[in-house]
């Protein structure tokens, strides 16, 4: 990699540039999650996914291949209808062993067909037989040296399909996927990254700044919108009889009802109760949503804004982790450019944190007016519980999708799309690129 030295006479970098939010910001965080198309004369498919569980699979891409010794037993599992969380819980309790010490790469959907290997620190793989149940089955085991950690993982493929559309929209479909598989698409997080009700960004957000009330109620307290019985339970003041109503799968709620059944009153406390993996999504939603913010603001400034770096971005190597600032000269930003139309490099976009580095000329004062807008500086972000941090990174702001495949089926008389992506990024966002925003998806 080319370190390109930067202009010690311009703006560098990796500082906060002290800005006025409402002089340089010309979108609202408020207004949501709503990507722009990127061939918008193509006419979208509509249609609904996730009609059934079958419809959507998505099988994991490890980042390594176990060595086939060590401590660790890796299993690879199936699972219908189940969050990881269900599944990592019901292979702790199987194998013996606290849910914390269960590795995983990642999250994967819930109401869908799902492959992904968990590991545990176990000499004995006598129990591995209990594990399967009608929505889990074991696929594989093998052994390794180290456990599973977030972020071990190089991609998913996914096979999605879509019902309710006309056999003639798939040369439209087609038509977007060569676009996407030629040139990339935006890195948005999809809205499943933000919870069930979307409120994982203002809880994560509230747990950076100790308001432990607003978490308590953004997780337990009946509001406009939401029907759930244990709300109604929790707010009469029976905390048994929400704990009843609480639907499975509900850790965070579940730790919150119980410490407050012990410890009436004590929301500090109850907080505390919420799994660490949990609020480590809820921080993770919460950078999600502003790196959503500032690729809808580059995106408001120019539609390639994705793809194309800008002087003194932050850029990132394809295929790895290797980054370096552009310089803030013309020459150097246009060489740039042509790197990264080849397919060579993409500019990045923040995941905030204490250590991350920030771009120079405009996407700092982007990214600047984003943070200060939000009363934030890198220092705030500061997890309150031991082991969790929020060091902050940078996340390419393209998409790159591998081995695209679009056919019609027949006897199902529906649109099957095939593709593979890099870890972290979400097949809604090219679903919306096909499908159009106002296409359903069921939900559970």
């Amino acid at each position: 990699m080319t370190e390109h030295p930067l202009n010690s006479s311009e703006v560098t970098g990796d500082e906060l540039v002290e800005v006025e939010p409402a002089e340089v910001l010309l979108t609202d965080r408020s207004a949501g999650y709503s990507p722009p198309r990127l061939l918008p004369d193509v006419r979208p498919t509509g249609g609904v996914i996730r009609e059934r569980w079958e419809d959507f699979k998505v099988t994991e891409i490890p980042l390594y291949t176990p060595c086939g010794a060590g401590e660790h037993l890796y299993i690879t599992i199936e699972k219908s209808n189940r969050t990881t969380i269900q599944a990592r819980n019901h292979i702790a309790r199987v194998m013996g062993v606290h849910p914390d010490s269960v590795g995983f790469a990642g999250f994967k959907d819930k109401r869908a067909i799902t492959t992904q290997t968990f590991s545990v620190a176990v000499l004995s793989d006598a129990q591995v037989a209990s594990i399967d149940a009608p929505w889990i089955r074991v696929m594989g085991l093998q052994r390794h040296k180290n456990k599973i950690r977030t972020g071990h993982l190089e991609g998913n493929r996914f096979e999605i399909r879509i019902r309710q559309v006309e056999a003639g929209t798939i040369d439209d479909a087609k038509h977007v996927v060569d676009e996407v598989a030629s040139s990339g698409m935006p890195n948005f997080y999809g809205p499943q990254r933000f919870g069930i009700h979307g409120d994982g960004a203002r809880i994560g957000s509230c747990l950076l700044r100790r308001q432990v009330a607003e978490v308590v109620d953004l997780l337990l307290s009946p509001r406009d919108g939401v029907e759930e019985d244990y709300r109604e339970a929790y707010a009469a003041g029976d905390i048994q009889e929400a704990l009843r109503r609480l639907p499975p799968g509900r850790n965070a709620e579940s730790g919150l009802l119980s410490s407050l059944r012990t410890h009436p009153g004590n929301l500090r406390a109850a907080v505390r109760r919420i799994p660490a993996p949990l609020r480590r999504m809820y921080y993770s939603a919460y950078q999600a949503e502003l790196f959503n913010w500032v690729l809808m603001e580059r995106m408001a400034r120019s539609p390639d804004a994705f793809r194309v770096p800008w002087s003194g971005d932050v850029c990132q190597f394809e295929g790895s982790r290797s980054r370096f600032h552009v310089d803030l000269d013309e020459t150097a930003t246009e060489r740039e450019k042509e790197r990264a139309l080849k397919g060579e490099i993409s500019p990045t976009g923040p995941i905030f944190g204490r250590k991350m580095s920030l771009p120079a000329g405009e996407a700092g004062r982007i990214e600047s007016a984003v943070l200060i807008s939000e009363g934030l500086r890198p220092e705030s972000w500061l997890s309150h519980v031991r082991g969790l941090k929020l060091d902050g990174t940078r996340r390419s702001l393209r998409i790159l999708v591998r081995d695209p495949e679009v056919i019609w089926e027949q006897p199902e008389q529906a649109l099957l799309l095939s593709f593979t992506l890099p870890a972290g990024s979400f097949a809604t966002v090219l679903l919306e690129q096909v499908m159009g925003s106002g296409s359903e998806s069921p939900t559970v």
